[in-house]
Protein backbone atom coordinates (compact mmCIF):
# COMPACT_ATOMS: atom_id res chain seq x y z
CA UNK A 1 0.00 0.00 0.00
CA UNK A 2 1.02 3.54 -0.73
CA UNK A 3 0.23 6.61 1.66
CA UNK A 4 -0.76 9.44 -0.70
CA UNK A 5 -3.81 9.96 -1.77
CA UNK A 6 -4.08 11.92 -4.88
CA UNK A 7 -7.63 13.23 -6.49
CA UNK A 8 -7.43 14.83 -10.03
CA UNK A 9 -10.69 15.15 -12.33
CA UNK A 10 -10.07 14.16 -15.42
CA UNK A 11 -13.65 15.84 -17.03
CA UNK A 12 -13.15 18.85 -19.87
CA UNK A 13 -17.11 19.61 -19.04
CA UNK A 14 -17.25 22.56 -16.63
CA UNK A 15 -20.81 21.39 -15.42
CA UNK A 16 -19.70 17.57 -14.79
CA UNK A 17 -16.51 18.11 -13.55
CA UNK A 18 -17.62 20.70 -10.91
CA UNK A 19 -20.50 18.13 -9.57
CA UNK A 20 -17.82 16.03 -9.05
CA UNK A 21 -15.58 18.61 -7.60
CA UNK A 22 -18.55 18.97 -5.07
CA UNK A 23 -19.37 15.86 -4.61
CA UNK A 24 -16.05 15.03 -3.16
CA UNK A 25 -16.06 17.00 -1.12
CA UNK A 26 -19.65 16.71 0.55
CA UNK A 27 -18.76 14.21 3.42
CA UNK A 28 -17.16 17.73 5.20
CA UNK A 29 -18.50 20.93 3.43
CA UNK A 30 -21.88 21.72 1.12
CA UNK A 31 -20.39 23.62 -1.54
CA UNK A 32 -22.12 25.97 -4.04
CA UNK A 33 -20.67 27.76 -7.01
CA UNK A 34 -20.11 31.93 -7.04
CA UNK A 35 -20.03 34.52 -10.15
CA UNK A 36 -16.88 33.75 -10.21
CA UNK A 37 -16.29 30.07 -10.36
CA UNK A 38 -14.43 29.05 -13.47
CA UNK A 39 -13.49 25.06 -13.56
CA UNK A 40 -11.16 25.68 -16.54
CA UNK A 41 -8.42 24.44 -14.83
CA UNK A 42 -8.66 21.09 -12.99
CA UNK A 43 -9.26 21.15 -9.05
CA UNK A 44 -6.79 18.57 -7.42
CA UNK A 45 -6.07 17.68 -4.07
CA UNK A 46 -2.87 15.49 -2.26
CA UNK A 47 -3.64 13.86 1.23
CA UNK A 48 -0.58 11.64 3.16
CA UNK A 49 -1.23 9.73 5.70
CA UNK A 50 1.60 10.09 8.05
CA UNK A 51 -0.17 7.34 10.82
CA UNK A 52 -1.88 10.28 13.15
CA UNK A 53 -2.03 13.52 11.11
CA UNK A 54 -2.38 14.41 7.76
CA UNK A 55 -0.76 16.60 5.32
CA UNK A 56 -1.61 17.51 1.78
CA UNK A 57 -2.01 20.31 -0.87
CA UNK A 58 -4.77 21.40 -2.89
CA UNK A 59 -5.78 23.49 -5.61
CA UNK A 60 -9.56 25.02 -5.94
CA UNK A 61 -11.36 27.09 -8.05
CA UNK A 62 -13.55 30.06 -6.75
CA UNK A 63 -16.08 28.57 -4.42
CA UNK A 64 -17.99 28.99 -1.31
CA UNK A 65 -18.15 26.53 1.37
CA UNK A 66 -20.07 25.81 4.38
CA UNK A 67 -19.74 23.28 7.39
CA UNK A 68 -22.93 23.30 9.62
CA UNK A 69 -23.54 22.72 13.24
CA UNK A 70 -25.56 19.65 12.80
CA UNK A 71 -23.09 18.31 9.73
CA UNK A 72 -20.44 19.08 12.61
CA UNK A 73 -22.13 17.70 15.64
CA UNK A 74 -23.17 14.00 13.59
CA UNK A 75 -19.63 13.26 12.06
CA UNK A 76 -17.58 13.90 15.11
CA UNK A 77 -14.89 14.53 13.60
CA UNK A 78 -12.95 16.50 16.09
CA UNK A 79 -9.62 17.83 14.63
CA UNK A 80 -7.65 21.13 13.38
CA UNK A 81 -7.25 21.79 10.07
CA UNK A 82 -4.24 24.41 9.15
CA UNK A 83 -3.94 25.98 5.20
CA UNK A 84 -1.32 27.71 4.11
CA UNK A 85 -2.31 29.85 1.22
CA UNK A 86 0.47 29.95 -1.67
CA UNK A 87 -1.93 31.46 -3.87
CA UNK A 88 -5.53 33.37 -3.33
CA UNK A 89 -7.21 33.59 -0.15
CA UNK A 90 -10.36 33.77 1.77
CA UNK A 91 -13.17 35.30 4.05
CA UNK A 92 -13.86 33.39 6.73
CA UNK A 93 -17.24 33.31 9.10
CA UNK A 94 -17.69 31.19 12.69
CA UNK A 95 -19.85 31.99 15.30
CA UNK A 96 -17.32 34.26 16.78
CA UNK A 97 -17.22 36.92 13.64
CA UNK A 98 -15.02 36.85 10.47
CA UNK A 99 -11.74 36.84 9.07
CA UNK A 100 -9.55 37.01 6.23
CA UNK A 101 -6.21 35.48 4.89
CA UNK A 102 -5.08 36.53 1.89
CA UNK A 103 -0.75 36.32 0.57
CA UNK A 104 1.11 34.27 2.60
CA UNK A 105 -1.39 33.80 5.41
CA UNK A 106 -2.17 30.54 7.39
CA UNK A 107 -6.06 30.27 8.21
CA UNK A 108 -6.89 27.96 11.04
CA UNK A 109 -10.16 26.19 11.77
CA UNK A 110 -11.43 23.46 13.99
CA UNK A 111 -13.57 20.57 12.34
CA UNK A 112 -16.12 20.16 15.30
CA UNK A 113 -17.42 23.76 14.64
CA UNK A 114 -19.30 25.57 11.96
CA UNK A 115 -18.07 27.49 9.34
CA UNK A 116 -18.23 28.96 6.27
CA UNK A 117 -15.46 29.68 3.44
CA UNK A 118 -15.52 32.19 0.81
CA UNK A 119 -13.45 32.85 -1.98
CA UNK A 120 -13.91 34.73 -4.66
CA UNK A 121 -10.67 33.87 -6.83
CA UNK A 122 -9.00 30.04 -7.39
CA UNK A 123 -6.36 28.99 -4.14
CA UNK A 124 -3.64 26.85 -3.82
CA UNK A 125 -2.57 25.40 -0.06
CA UNK A 126 -0.76 23.30 2.10
CA UNK A 127 -2.55 21.70 4.80
CA UNK A 128 -2.21 19.79 8.14
CA UNK A 129 -4.80 18.31 9.87
CA UNK A 130 -4.52 17.02 13.66
CA UNK A 131 -6.66 15.46 16.33
CA UNK A 132 -7.42 17.54 18.77
CA UNK A 133 -5.98 15.08 21.42
CA UNK A 134 -2.73 15.39 19.85
CA UNK A 135 -2.44 18.64 21.07
CA UNK A 136 -4.47 18.53 24.39
CA UNK A 137 -1.29 18.64 26.17
CA UNK A 138 0.01 21.80 24.71
CA UNK A 139 -2.49 23.27 27.46
CA UNK A 140 -3.75 25.63 24.11
CA UNK A 141 -6.79 27.36 24.28
CA UNK A 142 -7.58 25.31 20.80
CA UNK A 143 -11.34 26.36 20.40
CA UNK A 144 -10.28 29.61 20.66
CA UNK A 145 -8.45 29.44 17.04
CA UNK A 146 -11.00 28.74 15.51
CA UNK A 147 -10.70 31.24 12.50
CA UNK A 148 -7.39 32.81 13.41
CA UNK A 149 -5.65 34.19 10.69
CA UNK A 150 -1.81 33.70 11.35
CA UNK A 151 1.19 35.69 9.24
CA UNK A 152 3.70 32.31 8.76
CA UNK A 153 6.01 34.50 6.62
CA UNK A 154 6.55 36.33 9.37
CA UNK A 155 7.06 33.61 12.09
CA UNK A 156 10.47 31.63 12.03
CA UNK A 157 8.29 28.38 13.29
CA UNK A 158 5.58 29.06 10.57
CA UNK A 159 8.06 29.03 8.07
CA UNK A 160 10.20 25.98 9.30
CA UNK A 161 5.99 24.18 9.30
CA UNK A 162 5.22 25.47 5.71
CA UNK A 163 8.42 24.47 4.54
CA UNK A 164 8.44 20.94 6.26
CA UNK A 165 5.04 20.06 4.87
CA UNK A 166 6.02 21.29 1.55
CA UNK A 167 9.02 18.38 1.69
CA UNK A 168 6.61 15.75 3.03
CA UNK A 169 4.19 16.21 0.27
CA UNK A 170 7.03 16.65 -2.07
CA UNK A 171 8.90 13.29 -1.10
CA UNK A 172 6.04 11.43 -0.81
CA UNK A 173 6.77 9.01 -3.55
CA UNK A 174 10.06 8.45 -1.88
CA UNK A 175 8.97 7.95 1.92
CA UNK A 176 8.02 4.10 3.70
CA UNK A 177 6.54 3.38 6.32
CA UNK A 178 9.44 2.95 9.12
CA UNK A 179 9.67 6.86 7.93
CA UNK A 180 5.97 8.13 9.18
CA UNK A 181 6.51 8.08 13.65
CA UNK A 182 9.27 10.48 12.70
CA UNK A 183 7.56 12.58 10.33
CA UNK A 184 4.38 12.80 12.44
CA UNK A 185 5.65 13.53 15.44
CA UNK A 186 7.99 16.30 13.88
CA UNK A 187 4.64 17.68 11.68
CA UNK A 188 2.73 17.76 14.94
CA UNK A 189 4.61 19.20 17.25
CA UNK A 190 6.00 22.36 15.17
CA UNK A 191 1.97 22.62 14.73
CA UNK A 192 1.39 23.57 18.40
CA UNK A 193 4.26 25.13 18.44
CA UNK A 194 3.38 27.38 15.89
CA UNK A 195 -0.44 27.83 17.74
CA UNK A 196 2.16 28.74 21.10
CA UNK A 197 4.17 31.03 19.29
CA UNK A 198 0.99 33.05 18.18
CA UNK A 199 -0.72 33.03 21.25
CA UNK A 200 2.94 34.31 23.34
CA UNK A 201 2.65 37.10 21.43
CA UNK A 202 -0.27 38.44 21.72
CA UNK A 203 -0.51 37.40 25.51
CA UNK A 204 0.04 39.98 28.08
CA UNK A 205 -1.28 39.68 31.91
CA UNK A 206 -4.95 40.09 31.31
CA UNK A 207 -4.97 37.60 28.24
CA UNK A 208 -3.17 34.82 30.50
CA UNK A 209 -5.67 35.78 33.05
CA UNK A 210 -8.49 34.80 30.35
CA UNK A 211 -6.35 31.79 29.38
CA UNK A 212 -6.75 30.66 33.10
CA UNK A 213 -10.50 30.83 33.56
CA UNK A 214 -11.06 29.39 30.24
CA UNK A 215 -8.98 26.62 30.87
CA UNK A 216 -10.76 26.26 34.70
CA UNK A 217 -14.04 26.25 33.06
CA UNK A 218 -13.12 23.35 30.66
CA UNK A 219 -11.36 21.26 33.34
CA UNK A 220 -14.48 21.59 35.91
CA UNK A 221 -17.33 21.02 32.93
CA UNK A 222 -18.71 17.96 34.78
CA UNK A 223 -19.52 20.01 38.15
CA UNK A 224 -23.25 20.95 37.70
CA UNK A 225 -22.72 23.85 40.14
CA UNK A 226 -20.24 25.47 37.95
CA UNK A 227 -21.80 28.83 36.93
CA UNK A 228 -20.67 32.51 36.58
CA UNK A 229 -20.89 33.13 40.61
CA UNK A 230 -18.50 29.57 40.63
CA UNK A 231 -16.04 31.61 38.25
CA UNK A 232 -16.42 34.77 40.35
CA UNK A 233 -15.31 33.01 43.79
CA UNK A 234 -12.91 31.27 42.52
CA UNK A 235 -11.00 34.48 40.44
CA UNK A 236 -11.72 36.95 43.08
CA UNK A 237 -13.38 38.45 39.89
CA UNK A 238 -16.65 40.93 40.20
CA UNK A 239 -19.56 40.48 38.21
CA UNK A 240 -18.83 43.53 35.71
CA UNK A 241 -15.14 42.12 35.42
CA UNK A 242 -16.54 38.51 34.27
CA UNK A 243 -19.35 40.19 31.63
CA UNK A 244 -16.53 42.15 30.09
CA UNK A 245 -14.30 39.46 29.74
CA UNK A 246 -17.44 37.13 28.27
CA UNK A 247 -18.77 39.39 25.95
CA UNK A 248 -17.51 38.15 22.88
CA UNK A 249 -18.77 34.70 23.92
CA UNK A 250 -22.22 35.66 24.56
CA UNK A 251 -21.51 36.01 28.47
CA UNK A 252 -20.28 33.83 30.70
CA UNK A 253 -22.97 31.21 31.12
CA UNK A 254 -23.40 31.20 27.15
CA UNK A 255 -19.82 29.94 27.24
CA UNK A 256 -19.96 27.49 29.65
CA UNK A 257 -23.29 25.75 28.10
CA UNK A 258 -20.99 25.95 24.78
CA UNK A 259 -18.15 24.21 26.42
CA UNK A 260 -20.78 21.54 27.86
CA UNK A 261 -22.47 21.29 24.52
CA UNK A 262 -18.67 20.78 22.70
CA UNK A 263 -17.91 18.14 25.46
CA UNK A 264 -20.65 16.28 25.20
CA UNK A 265 -20.40 16.26 21.40
CA UNK A 266 -17.40 14.79 21.83
CA UNK A 267 -18.27 12.11 24.33
CA UNK A 268 -21.04 10.60 22.05
CA UNK A 269 -19.15 10.38 19.15
CA UNK A 270 -16.25 8.59 21.19
CA UNK A 271 -16.94 4.62 21.38
CA UNK A 272 -17.02 2.78 24.25
CA UNK A 273 -14.63 0.43 26.27
CA UNK A 274 -16.21 -2.55 25.48
CA UNK A 275 -17.42 -1.72 21.98
CA UNK A 276 -20.60 0.01 22.52
CA UNK A 277 -21.37 3.81 22.80
CA UNK A 278 -21.92 5.91 25.88
CA UNK A 279 -25.61 6.28 27.41
CA UNK A 280 -26.87 9.88 26.50
CA UNK A 281 -28.19 9.86 29.84
CA UNK A 282 -24.30 9.37 31.33
CA UNK A 283 -23.07 11.96 28.81
CA UNK A 284 -25.40 14.52 30.27
CA UNK A 285 -24.24 13.70 33.65
CA UNK A 286 -21.01 13.80 32.90
CA UNK A 287 -20.80 16.86 31.14
CA UNK A 288 -22.53 18.91 34.12
CA UNK A 289 -26.48 19.00 33.08
CA UNK A 290 -29.34 17.77 35.44
CA UNK A 291 -30.88 15.43 33.42
CA UNK A 292 -31.20 13.99 29.93
CA UNK A 293 -34.65 15.62 28.78
CA UNK A 294 -32.56 19.39 29.57
CA UNK A 295 -29.72 18.09 27.59
CA UNK A 296 -31.34 16.51 25.00
CA UNK A 297 -33.26 19.86 24.65
CA UNK A 298 -30.10 22.27 24.85
CA UNK A 299 -28.42 19.82 21.69
CA UNK A 300 -30.84 19.93 19.69
CA UNK A 301 -31.36 23.55 19.85
CA UNK A 302 -27.58 23.68 18.92
CA UNK A 303 -27.21 21.51 16.72
CA UNK A 304 -30.12 20.52 14.86
CA UNK A 305 -30.40 16.91 15.81
CA UNK A 306 -30.74 14.66 19.28
CA UNK A 307 -27.72 13.56 20.91
CA UNK A 308 -28.74 9.64 19.87
CA UNK A 309 -28.33 10.74 16.22
CA UNK A 310 -24.38 11.49 16.49
CA UNK A 311 -24.41 8.26 17.55
CA UNK A 312 -25.38 6.75 14.27
CA UNK A 313 -23.89 8.96 11.99
CA UNK A 314 -20.90 7.77 13.34
CA UNK A 315 -21.54 4.64 12.37
CA UNK A 316 -22.56 5.75 8.56
CA UNK A 317 -20.08 7.26 6.34
CA UNK A 318 -21.09 8.97 2.89
CA UNK A 319 -20.12 7.04 0.05
CA UNK A 320 -17.71 8.71 -2.23
CA UNK A 321 -18.55 6.40 -5.67
CA UNK A 322 -22.21 4.25 -4.56
CA UNK A 323 -20.62 1.35 -2.73
CA UNK A 324 -17.81 2.09 -0.15
CA UNK A 325 -17.02 4.85 2.30
CA UNK A 326 -15.65 7.89 1.19
CA UNK A 327 -11.86 6.97 2.28
CA UNK A 328 -10.41 10.26 3.37
CA UNK A 329 -13.54 10.33 5.55
CA UNK A 330 -12.68 6.86 7.25
CA UNK A 331 -8.95 8.56 7.50
CA UNK A 332 -9.85 11.33 9.57
CA UNK A 333 -12.07 9.53 11.54
CA UNK A 334 -9.59 7.06 12.60
CA UNK A 335 -6.69 9.31 13.79
CA UNK A 336 -5.15 9.78 16.63
CA UNK A 337 -2.36 11.64 16.44
CA UNK A 338 0.02 8.82 17.19
CA UNK A 339 1.68 7.49 14.35
CA UNK A 340 2.07 3.71 13.70
CA UNK A 341 4.58 2.28 10.98
CA UNK A 342 1.93 0.44 9.38
CA UNK A 343 -0.87 2.86 8.99
CA UNK A 344 -0.72 4.08 5.07
CA UNK A 345 -3.16 3.84 2.82
CA UNK A 346 -4.60 5.16 -0.36
CA UNK A 347 -7.87 6.83 -0.64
Amino acid sequence: MTSVARDSFACHEPHVLWDSWRHHLSPFFDLSQRAETDMGSMPSMTNLHLGGILVGDVSTPAQDLERSARKAARQGVDHLVMQFYMKGGCRMTTDAGSSVAQGRAAIVYDLSQPLTVHSDQPAETVNVLVPRAFLAEEGLPLEQYHGAVLDYAADPIGQILFSCLREIIGCSDRLSPHHLPGLNVTAGRLFGTFLRGATLRKTDASMRKRIEIRKFIQDNIGLHELDAALVQQRFGLSRATLYRDFVEDGGVGNYIRECRLAAARRLLARPAAKGGRPRVSSVAYATGFSDEKTFSRAFKARYSLLPRDVRAGEVSLPAADGDRPDVLMCWIKDLTGEASAGAMGRA
